[in-house]
């Protein structure tokens, strides 16, 4: 009996307990693509030329069902050798997606307009697009231009975008704010993450084509907290240990009498 409620301990602890939590450390990243790299506080999506389509996940995924809480600043910085720079705006974006693709935590999309999120299926991401897209979009199964789209534009080079986003009750919601110019744009999606499958990759992807910047990401604060619905098994083992414990407290009273 001790055993099967030391296992139930272990088994409520999985269903409560946080998978991650505080600011995440971009080294630990799985990194795909050619030019991504990244230092602990920063995470570098190119090296400032053009062409380039990369991703970084978590190496570990987690449960689909769970609560979270995030937030990041992104920048992109022009660079002077770009032969574009001077009459054309930076490009091409960044994305922040969540998603179970059967490339795991290598899924990696297209470059240019795709950012290196269309491809990647089984997901859900928010994308920030430049060049002469300038807007803000939640998409899905790795579709940028699914919609829904604001307009969001990412402002002057080296601005800087705080993002806010929060998942609970099969809400969305995302929050932009460009704390360079002052503008800012929100927006939530009704999605069950379940429906991508038991598990999820937490993510940013980054894309250029002939116009390009360097595309950086910082500060990313992560809260992964409990799974809202437990799964059958896991509710399973908890009524079967409840019963069993009662039981057994039952009969300890009866030899008691």
């Amino acid at each position: 009996m001790r055993g099967l409620a030391i296992s139930l301990a272990v088994t409520m602890a999985a269903v409560s307990g946080s998978a991650h939590a505080g600011v995440v450390d971009f080294s630990t990243m799985q990194l795909n693509g050619t030019g991504i790299s990244a230092t602990a506080t920063t995470l570098h999506l190119n090296d400032g030329v053009g062409g380039e389509a990369t991703s970084a996940f978590l190496p570990t995924a987690v449960a689909s069902n769970s609560t979270f809480t995030s937030s990041f600043k992104l920048t992109l910085t022009g660079n002077p050798n770009n032969p574009n720079c001077c009459n054309s705006p930076i490009a091409d974006g960044v994305t922040f997606i969540i998603q179970n693709d059967p490339a795991g935590a290598g899924a990696l999309g297209g470059g240019g307009g795709g950012v290196g999120a269309n491809g990647i299926t089984k997901s859900v991401g928010v994308g920030f697009q430049s060049w002469d897209n300038n807007r803000f979009s939640i998409f899905q199964d790795g579709n940028i231009g699914g919609g829904p789209i604001h307009n969001f534009n990412l402002g002057d080079q080296n601005d800087v975008v705080l993002v806010t986003l929060s998942y609970a009750g099969h809400i969305l919601n995302v929050n932009a704010n460009n704390l360079s110019t002052g503008t800012s744009i929100s927006d939530s999606l009704n999605i069950d993450l379940g429906t991508l499958g038991p598990s999820v990759y937490f993510g940013f992807t980054g894309g250029t084509g002939l116009g390009y910047a360097y595309q950086d990401v910082q500060s990313w604060d992560l809260n992964i907290g409990a799974g809202g619905v437990p799964e059958p098994a896991t509710w399973a083992m908890l009524i079967m240990g409840f019963g069993l414990i009662g039981t057994s407290v039952r009969r300890r009273r009866l030899a008691r009498v």
